[in-house]
């Protein structure tokens, strides 16, 4: 077989994976499109415009989670390249390098498995999520729906099921613990695990005070922050009960949100 023809056979085959991912993608996309699923969730009675988020917990949210949002179109592709090498390095999945767009994708599209085909398809459908709902819609939906960990999702459920308050009350303190947690929901969980959040919160907030300019968070702002430790992490923050020391620590699905894949969303 001379070089020509394996260089033409591996080019098939790599047109045959993406004809497929892209049919599969534009069937998923059919059932549950994008403007029916945002007015089926703007319908709900937890949903909470981006104007009514606090300015600075929306920064929060795109800062911790994903600094580039304004300037990339769904996918940021250095970001894809990195994982891509981290997890050769690991020899497993363990940095997938999301945007909010793909998360949201995620979790509105598919289960929590981790596989590079999965990944493909999430990222094409970021790039026409991005065409169709844009980023001020994509950013409010994205609040409303990530995962908070404790089987709640959306920025307004979790400040009621954490803090007991309505979200325009939320304290900086509160807000930077819930702009970590959509990366950390499970085994970082602050009720749970919080000396494992501690952990993880610290880091965070050292890297942002860093490498942040204009930083959200000033110095004397963040040495509050950081005298919250796993004993206290936060005054009104809710303390563990039977529901959450026994919680499943299994991401549920969002189809609670929207009923099971393939059934008509009702808009």
């Amino acid at each position: 077989m001379t070089v020509g023809t394996v260089i033409l056979v591996l080019l098939t085959a790599c047109l045959l994976v993406f004809a497929g991912i892209a049919g599969y993608t534009f069937i998923i996309v059919s059932k549950r499109p994008f403007t029916t699923l945002y007015e089926a969730r703007t319908k709900q009675d937890d949903f909470i415009p981006l104007a009514r988020i606090p300015e600075r917990m929306v920064k929060l949210l795109v800062e911790l989670e994903d600094k580039d949002f304004y300037a990339h179109h769904g996918v940021f592709f250095d970001e894809i390249r990195s994982a891509v090498k981290m997890n050769y390095q690991a020899k497993k999945i363990v940095y997938g390098g999301s945007t909010i767009t793909q998360q949201l994708a995620k979790n509105l599209y598919f289960r929590f498995t981790h596989n590079y085909l999965r990944k493909a398809s999430e990222a094409l459908i970021s790039l026409l999520m991005e065409r169709k709902l844009g980023k001020e819609h994509i950013l409010e939906m994205y609040a409303n729906i990530i995962y908070f960990g404790n089987g709640v999702y959306g920025i307004s459920d979790a400040v009621r099921f954490y803090f007991s308050k309505p979200v325009s009350d939320l304290t900086l303190n509160q807000m930077f613990m819930l702009a970590c947690l959509p990366a950390i929901p499970t085994r970082g969980n602050p009720i749970q695990y919080p000396e494992v959040f501690e952990r993880v919160r610290n880091r965070r907030l050292k890297y942002h005070i860093e490498n942040t300019e204009p930083p959200i968070i000033l110095p004397e702002e963040a040495n509050e922050i950081f005298s919250h430790h796993a004993d206290s992490l936060d005054p009104e923050l809710r303390k563990p009960d039977d529901f959450t020391r026994n919680y499943p620590q299994d991401i549920p699905l969002i189809n609670e949100r929207f009923g099971p894949f393939g059934s008509k969303v009702d808009a």
